[in-house]
């Protein structure tokens, strides 16, 4: 099988300064909306964050809008705190950029401007929109799981979590429709490109598959790995196991309805890019499908590491960037199974826990064995360098110009190829990411 690599291509965040509207008072009345909303009710902190940072943003005082500075300021911290033992700030902004996703999913409102806290960033950035979002009436983002319940359930119990599930996707394809315009003015169209031209193409249903946070948990604490064989046929611990009668009441409890934030922003991108070629997309949870649903001529996005979506293992065969669970480091690693020159064999991350260092990710576009439709494989070491590789999949000029780095023409026919990206996480958010390896798919 031909490969190729190259030197390596940086890819640098945006720089992080205010993009200043152009009616500042706008501004202001569209923030007063977002703090009395639903979605904000109950939070002070989350509104005085907001306040705080829009205001200094419209005077011009970014250089105010960091870490230490928030911490001091806002929450009283002394000036010589340690930001990586107080998480304070990181946690609030984390909260409010949750709290402005369900704003513009649950809220119509005819302002023209939106107000957005990009993921690494504490400056706000405000956009203004040509024409009012339309109204969309969604549900609430879904609850926590309490933390046990019985393993018998009831059909109450059984529809409260079919309609938590619904939710999450309401809010998503919502969401898409109100932020679909921001993709409609670019010249690089995903029904254009591939290798979104081929999975957004008409005649061939798309469908997003979450990752399964629950089943990764499960593996942590009973200290073992599941294999697809396993979670295919739902044996989702291992059999024979003398598990107390307080571990069976937790293991009932993880029941795989959970969404993962990540899994769920990445899918907002990804309806925006199906809104703006005239496609939907449907959303599984990955325990909520069996292998026969594979067995069709449907395209699929599959999130997550095969340790929390088990089915990425279906296609594993045909990639060269692999992921293994290492024993010593207790840590997902990708293993090159055909290092080309300058490639290592074994990539090991050092950021650990949502912390500060490298994490890796794969981004996969390959066929679907035996079937007429194609699978898009977005998994990382860590749900940060998942959301890397989920930034570089949806922003269609950047994944085509790094395709074309490597000899590979987005413009034309669907040509197989995976992507190794190594990321640079700050405080469990990625910063920077780079492309390390491409390799073509031909078998």
């Amino acid at each position: 099988m031909p490969g190729r690599t190259t030197q390596v291509t940086q890819i640098e965040t945006p720089s992080r300064t205010a993009t200043l509207p152009p009616n500042a008072a706008a501004v202001r009345g569209h923030l007063q909306s977002i703090v009395e909303s639903p979605a904000f009710k109950g939070s002070r902190r989350g509104q005085a964050f907001l306040r705080y940072i829009v205001d200094k943003a419209l005077h011009g005082e970014v250089e105010a809008l960091k870490e230490r500075v928030l911490g001091v300021e806002l929450f009283g911290r002394p000036a010589s705190y340690d930001t990586s033992e107080d998480a304070i700030v990181r946690v609030t902004a984390s909260d409010l950029r949750r709290r402005l996703h369900q704003f513009y999913a649950e809220t119509a409102t005819d302002d023209t401007v939106r107000i957005e806290l990009p993921s690494g960033s504490y400056i706000p950035e405000f956009r203004t929109i040509e024409r009012p979002a339309l109204p969309i009436e969604v549900p609430h983002p879904p609850p926590e799981l309490p933390s046990a319940e019985p393993p018998v359930e009831s059909r109450r119990s059984l529809a409260r979590r079919a309609s938590i599930f619904a939710g999450v996707i309401l809010s998503v394809v919502g969401a898409a429709m109100i932020w679909g315009d921001r993709l409609s003015g670019s010249s690089y169209s995903p029904a254009k490109y591939q290798p979104w031209a081929t999975l957004l193409q008409p005649g061939h249903n798309t469908r997003i598959v979450f990752c399964d946070p629950d089943i990764s948990l499960v593996q942590h604490l009973l200290g073992f790995r599941m294999t697809l064989s396993d979670y295919a046929n739902r044996r989702y611990w291992p059999t024979g196991s003398k598990l107390t009668p307080e571990t069976q009441k937790m293991l009932a409890a993880l029941r795989g309805t959970k969404v993962a934030f990540v899994d769920s922003t990445i899918a907002l991108h990804i309806s925006s890019l199906a809104a703006t070629a005239g496609h939907g997309v449907k959303t599984h949870p990955a325990r909520g499908l069996q292998l026969l649903d594979f067995k069709t001529d449907d395209n699929f996005i599959l999130l997550g590491s095969p340790r929390s979506n088990p089915w990425l293992a279906l296609f594993s065969d045909k990639l060269d960037f692999q992921f293994d669970y290492d024993v010593a480091t207790n840590q997902e690693i990708v293993v090159n199974r055909r290092p080309l020159r300058g490639e290592q064999s074994r990539y090991l991350p050092t950021a650990q826990g949502g912390g500060t260092g490298q994490a890796y990710a794969v981004l996969a576009f390959a066929s679907n064995p035996g079937q007429q439709g194609n699978v898009m494989l977005l998994a990382g070491t860590s749900a940060e360098a998942t959301e890397a590789a989920g930034n570089l999949a949806t922003n269609v000029e950047l994944l085509a110009r790094t395709l074309k780095a490597h000899d590979i023409d987005a413009s034309r026919g669907p040509q197989h190829f995976e992507i190794l990206l190594r990321v640079s996480t700050m405080a469990g958010t990625p910063n920077t990411f780079e492309v390390i390896a491409c390799h073509r798919i031909d078998r």
